[in-house]
């Protein structure tokens, strides 16, 4: 709440002791006399304490903590607010053509829901499975909006509230993790911006941008791995598999021997 060490002892010692004069606040809190009226203004001054004089006394009270958490969101909130709208005044747009790099799950992370939040029409996307479960309810939240969504899954299941899901089965998953080295993920938004990044135990890294030609290559990869998923479906996934492995050069492509083999 940003209260200093002895602003917190204070205040937890006004919250069970009541009514409390200076000396006695002193007592209860640990907090040195010397040191203890500043803490009890500083906390009357933030809207935590009240100040009362009685004869020839002074007393100080707690501020219920309901009303104060309260208090503080609202401040706070306050505060988001006038900073949202100075930095939106002041920060430039980033030009279409900017690529931004994060590293990190969290971060990697937020930039895809960033883009599942801020859909207004269509999303686009290719995920892993745990990256499914993750996004899971701001895709919800985006269907439930009128967002269309058309998803290519590396996985076995997907929520019914998501319509058609495209499972990527055609070539086995494990087999694309090789290749890439990666757990690849896609999202575009709006067909206007994308974000691609891996999210693995060993690495997580995400790039953004809304430069029209890298967004055109995403939504391709996609609307590719959605045509081979209902090519599986219709002429089964052995013939595919019995295609691939067949050939050299498309073996060699499909299991990322071409980019990964020694030497």
């Amino acid at each position: 709440m940003g209260f200093s060490s002895y602003e917190a002892r204070v205040y937890l010692a006004l919250l069970h002791g009541g009514r409390l004069k200076g000396y006695d606040a002193a007592k209860r809190s640990g907090v040195p006399r010397s040191m203890v009226y500043q803490a009890l203004e500083r906390l009357v001054d933030r809207g935590a304490a009240y100040k009362v004089k009685e004869g020839e006394g002074t007393f100080y009270g707690a501020v219920p903590q309901e009303e104060l958490l309260a208090r503080l969101e609202a401040e706070t909130q306050e505060r988001f607010s006038r900073a949202r709208e100075s930095l939106a005044r002041l920060t430039p747009e980033r030009p279409p053509e900017a690529i931004w790099r994060v590293k990190g799950v969290a971060r990697t992370l937020a930039e895809a829901r960033a883009l599942v939040e801020g859909a207004r029409k269509a999303l686009t996307l290719s995920l892993w499975q745990n990256q499914l479960d993750t996004l899971l309810e701001a895709l919800k939240a985006a269907r439930a909006r009128g967002v269309a969504l058309r998803l290519v899954l590396f996985g076995n299941r997907a929520d019914p509230s998501l319509g058609r899901v495209y499972y990527h089965h055609f070539v086995d998953p494990r087999v694309v993790e090789e290749r890439l080295r990666a757990k690849l993920f896609v999202v575009v938004r709006d067909h206007e911006e994308v974000v691609v990044g891996n999210l693995t135990e060993a690495e997580a890294w995400a790039v953004r941008t809304r430069d029209p030609a890298l967004v055109l290559v995403a939504e391709e990869y996609v609307r590719h791995d959605v045509v081979l998923a209902e090519m599986t479906l219709a002429y089964g996934v052995d013939k595919l598999t019995d295609l691939w492995t067949a050939r050299e050069d498309l073996r060699r492509m499909v299991t990322g021997e071409e980019v990964h083999e020694p030497g």
